[in-house]
């Protein structure tokens, strides 16, 4: 790449870090029971698509069973969760909301999308299209190339 592709890649890196602590600064002034975005998008992924394994949830956001479980740990002590064990195999925790974690997510979801709007306001839908276009594309990009890299040790 040349120079000047470098400097336009390290403008869209610094544009794109900022947009991303923007949107988790918007997540912590509603300041919801302390909860962090990855924290909230955690309770709303188990209240929209139901009860699921650490593993599960760690492999669609993209992050480690640990940090799933520690996360876990938290909501379960906030009363926002329960741990249960699979009938099939007792090893196996399931992660379910609770009333109150339900409410949040409520509330979670309804600050998201006070958010979204705040973020894209101005946005036309064709800009938007492209927006999801391209970062669909830099994902599949980083799925392709984590594909051909041996796995870590």
């Amino acid at each position: 790449m040349s120079e000047m592709d470098q400097h336009d890649l390290a403008l869209l890196e610094r544009s794109f870090i900022q947009m991303k602590r923007r949107m988790d600064s918007e997540w912590t002034k509603g300041n919801y029971r302390g909860l962090n975005a990855l924290q909230g998008r955690i309770l709303v992924r188990l209240f929209d698509d139901g009860p699921q394994k650490a593993s599960a949830l760690a492999d669609q956001l993209y992050i480690t069973p640990g940090a799933v479980t520690g996360i876990a740990d938290k909501l379960f002590e906030m009363n926002l969760i329960v741990r249960e064990r699979a009938e099939d195999d007792r090893r196996v925790v399931i992660l379910t909301v609770t009333k109150a974690g339900a409410e949040l997510a409520e509330k979670l979801k309804s600050r998201r999308k006070l958010i979204s709007e705040k973020m894209f306001s101005g946005l036309s839908n064709e800009d938007v299209r492209e927006l999801t276009r391209l970062f669909e594309k830099i994902n599949a990009n980083m799925d392709a190339a984590n594909a051909l890299e041996p796995e870590e040790c």
